[in-house]
């Protein structure tokens, strides 16, 4: 089902991603999809998977899956997050993670958003 649902004309890499954006559309957050931190393909390069435009600074938010973020890749992933949020720092608000368990639906998204954001 991934494969045939679109974020900004980008397809998605998850269901948890495209209710993501679904809420975030909701809730009235222009944002950016699959944001690239450095240059794409040169090591040290991150993607985001949402950059929400908040005020006073935008906030880098990641959905993330437990397989991928969790177990022997939690470290990565939270060297990652760390790397963002020093790079950024004063320019971007701290990262935030939705966790996939957090979005399985649309209004499980809304709600989630509703309380981090």
């Amino acid at each position: 089902m991934a494969d045939e649902l679109l974020v900004h004309g980008i397809k998605v890499d998850s269901v948890n991603e495209y209710n993501v954006a679904k809420a975030l559309d909701k809730l009235g957050y222009e944002y950016a999809y699959q944001k690239y931190l450095g240059a794409g393909g040169i090591r040290g390069t991150s993607i985001i998977d949402f950059l929400v435009y908040t005020v006073p600074k935008p906030t880098p938010l990641f959905v993330h899956g437990a397989y991928w973020h969790g177990g022997q890749y939690a470290l990565t992933s939270k060297l990652q997050e760390q790397f963002i949020n020093a790079k950024m720092k004063g320019t971007w608000a701290m990262a935030v993670i939705i966790w996939e368990y957090e979005c399985e639906t649309e209004e499980m998204a809304f709600q989630a958003l509703q309380s981090k954001l």
